[in-house]
C-alpha cells in the first residue's frame, strides 16, 4: 500500500514537472517570435539579451536545435482551434432537445 503512494506522487511530481517543461519552452518560443524584429539598441540591448536567454533554454532542453518547438506549436495551436471548433458543433439542436415542431 505504501509504495502505491510512492509511485502515485512520483507519477503526479513528473507530470507536474513536464508541464512546467512544456509552458517554458512555449513562452520562450513565442517570445522570441513576438521580439524577433525589435528595435535594437547596441551591444547592450536587453532584448536581446533575453532572446538569447531563451534560445540558451530551448537549446539545452531539446537535442541542441529549435526544430521541436516548431513541431510543437502547430499542433498546439491545433489543439486549441479543434477545441474551439467542436464547442460549436457540439451546440444543442431542437432535435437533442426533444423540442416537438408542429407546422
Amino acid at each position: 500500500m505504501r509504495d502505491s503512494k510512492i509511485f502515485k506522487s512520483g507519477r503526479i511530481a513528473a507530470g507536474i514537472m513536464g508541464l512546467l517543461l512544456l509552458i517554458t519552452v512555449l513562452f520562450s518560443a513565442f517570445f522570441i517570435a513576438a521580439e524577433a524584429d525589435h528595435d535594437c539598441r547596441g551591444d547592450d540591448c536587453p532584448v536581446c539579451a533575453c532572446v538569447r536567454q531563451c534560445e540558451n533554454t530551448i537549446h539545452q532542453i531539446g537535442s541542441g536545435t529549435a526544430a521541436s518547438v516548431s513541431v510543437i506549436l502547430p499542433i498546439f495551436f491545433f489543439l486549441i482551434l479543434s477545441v474551439r471548433f467542436t464547442a460549436d458543433f457540439l451546440r444543442g439542436t431542437p432535435v437533442s432537445r426533444k423540442i416537438r415542431m408542429n407546422n
